[in-house]
């Protein structure tokens, strides 16, 4: 799968299980469970800039293209930039 060698995509995945891995901790009660899902939270904020900054920047979307996954990317802040790079694998093979 070609995702798995987007770092951008690799970000948002890391940031996920270091969310849920915080929120089980804070759940159980745990010391320490705030920490790793602050820090989960504050790499997705980083990476749904990220996205909105990808998406604007790649030359091979036609320009409706464009819009929907901006609409989409900003609407959605994580899931709708992780759905991009899921769809968006390569040049010209686009999935809308």
């Amino acid at each position: 799968m070609l995702n798995l060698r987007k770092p951008a995509f690799i970000f948002i995945l890391i940031s996920v299980v270091l969310f849920m891995v915080g929120l089980f901790m804070k759940q159980k009660e745990k010391d320490g469970g705030a920490t790793p899902m602050y820090i989960g939270l504050s790499m997705a904020v980083i990476y749904w800039f990220w996205a909105i900054i990808e998406v604007a920047k790649a030359e091979d979307l036609r320009p409706d293209q464009k819009k929907f996954w901006l609409i989409i990317v900003i609407t959605i802040p994580a899931v709708g930039g992780a759905l991009f790079h899921i769809m968006h694998q390569r040049r010209n093979k686009i999935v809308t």
